[in-house]
């Protein structure tokens, strides 16, 4: 990953319109300054807008800039001092950008004001009127809050503009090396959810956790019982690096964790041990910790932050992003939940080193899910991901670095999904292809891992597509090839009557008719709700339903 702009924040005084055109040509960047550009768009100084206009004026006219400014790349951005004071300016700066914030001591900071003000400091500067060593000081303090969600955090003090410069430049390179830059930022009514995606990232995890969350003091690290002693103790260490005091808790390993009895518990411990709304729930696991945790995150205190640390294929490439959260129900799979976006998704793939090749396996039937509805789902002309995966010559076998590559893939996909339809009330339905029967045959005994009956649910569907007319039979067969080839199950071992039983509660039909995402080409599917029910019990006898 690299950064797609540099956006320099700090008091005035610090030198950030002085910084940012010696960044801009070091990177070969173009460069704005914020307050350079509101002053020509609004035809006066700043200090008239003030003083005409008021400070709500300027500070919308300043969000406009800003957010103009972070849709274009390539860019260095020099913002006013007060530019941090928003939520949404910090909403448009964040994605792809590295974000630095230039510190120094008021009396250098007072002369460098003075300098720049001229002949009559007061009226360029009205931040120099009265007492302005006392008014910097109560500045610094009230934003070093929003300062130390920085990226970075360079000294000006005894520099001069190149050595400061050389300084971003190196801060820059050392964050794009070590992956520390967004994937993406998935935004949505609800919030925003910053998606990670990189081998070593764990080691990281406190300070990218930080960097969200400044005023954190505690994590509530939920886990199981099997990944606790692979990788709690390093995500422990992270957070305490980041003066975040980490508290774990393990669940047992397995579907049956997904539970109400689970949820009680945990919010058992997490109210009687004091949480508070500043703390953070950190969901370290698979699918089945990240939906319980991210569910107990949306309830307690009516929420708190949520950070995803998937350490399953599976999890990484789609349960992680979204916000879908929720525990079973006696009655189905699913059936209790929210939608609730983690803010701060953290893919590591090196931690799949330890996924035995079972998981590892389940992991990749949400990827073909992804490669078999990627054109419906994006817009793109060709089915790349299908291709790309088909091409490879071990998928099984990837290095961490390649793996990530896959993985990114996968959430860029499903993040374009979620921006565009949060709540599933359309377009995000296209990502349940294989779910349906495939829900139904998980829920039949727990005997298959998700993205085991995911790959029966889309052997189905892709069988019930050619039999309606939607496709043709090598569709069938080509899907079947790539799910063969990752050693996906191809029989169901099951009673038909307890699938039947299932499928007459799933949460996503509407007046009891059942919704089916077919597809009819490669990377293409239709969404069906006529699909007669004799026709799919047929279909699932054929994969070998009893």
């Amino acid at each position: 990953m690299h950064a797609e702009r540099v956006v320099l924040i700090g008091l005035s005084g610090t030198g950030k319109s002085a910084v940012a055109p010696i960044v801009a040509e070091r990177l070969g960047f173009a460069v704005v300054d914020l307050d350079a550009e509101i002053e020509r768009r609004m035809g006066r100084p700043i200090p008239e807008i003030f003083a005409d206009l008021g400070e709500p004026v300027f500070r919308a006219v300043e969000h406009e800039v800003v957010a103009e400014a972070c849709a274009r790349a390539n860019l260095v951005i020099a913002t006013g001092g007060g530019a941090v004071l928003r939520e949404d300016n910090w909403e448009a700066m964040r994605p792809a950008s590295v974000i630095v914030h230039l510190n120094g001591a008021t009396p250098e900071l007072l002369a460098r004001l003075e300098r720049a003000a001229g002949a009559d400091p007061v009226s360029a500067r009205p931040l120099l009127a009265g007492d302005p060593s006392a008014r910097i000081e109560r500045l610094r303090q009230e934003r070093a809050p929003l300062y130390a969600r920085a990226d970075a955090e360079v000294d000006t003090d005894g520099r001069t503009p190149q050595e400061v410069a050389d300084a971003i430049v190196s801060a820059v390179a050392d964050r794009s090396s070590r992956g520390m830059l967004p994937l993406a930022s998935l935004l949505v009514a609800t919030g925003r959810s910053d998606l990670y995606v990189a081998p070593g990232l764990l080691e990281h995890l406190g300070e990218l956790t930080a960097r969200r969350w400044p005023e954190a003091r505690r994590a509530w690290v939920v886990t199981d019982e099997h990944v606790r002693p692979l990788w709690a103790t390093h995500a422990e260490e992270a957070l305490k690096g980041a003066r975040v005091v980490p508290h774990t808790i393990a669940v047992p390993a397995g579907e049956a964790s997904k539970s109400m009895s689970q949820v009680s518990a945990l919010l058992d411990r997490l109210l009687t041990d004091r949480i508070d709304r500043r703390d953070i729930v950190v969901a370290l696991g698979g699918g089945v910790v990240g939906d319980l945790a991210g569910f107990v995150a949306a309830i307690v205190l009516r929420g708190v932050g949520l950070v995803q640390v998937p350490t399953s294929l599976l999890a990484m490439v789609d349960s992680s992003v979204g916000g879908k959260t929720g525990v079973n129900h006696a009655l189905g799979k699913n059936l209790i939940g929210a939608f609730y976006q983690p803010q701060l998704v953290v893919a590591d793939t090196e931690v799949l080193a330890t996924l035995d090749e079972r998981e590892l396996r389940a992991g990749w039937a949400e990827i073909v899910k992804h490669a078999m509805i990627e054109r419906s789902a994006s817009g793109s002309d060709a089915p790349e991901l299908l291709g790309s995966i088909e091409s490879l010559p071990d998928p099984l076998r990837l290095s961490p670095e390649a793996l990530s590559d896959v993985v990114r893939r996968n959430v860029l996909l499903k993040a374009g999904v979620v921006a565009a339809d949060e709540r599933e009330s359309g377009s995000r339905r296209l990502l349940n292809y294989g779910h349906t029967l495939g829900h139904a045959m998980e829920a039949s005994g727990y005997r298959y891992l998700h993205g085991e009956a995911v790959a029966l649910g889309m052997r189905a569907a892709a069988t019930l597509s050619c039999r309606l007319g939607m496709c043709e039979a090598g569709l069938v067969d080509r899907q079947g090839r790539l799910l063969d080839r990752l050693g996906l199950p191809a029989r169901f071992d099951g009673e038909l009557g307890a699938v039947a039983e299932h499928l007459t509660r799933d949460k996503k039909a509407v007046h009891g008719i059942l919704t089916w995402i077919l597809p009819t080409a490669p990377g293409c599917v239709e969404e069906r709700r006529d699909v007669p029910l004799d026709l799919v019990l047929d279909v699932a006898r054929g994969l070998g339903a009893s």
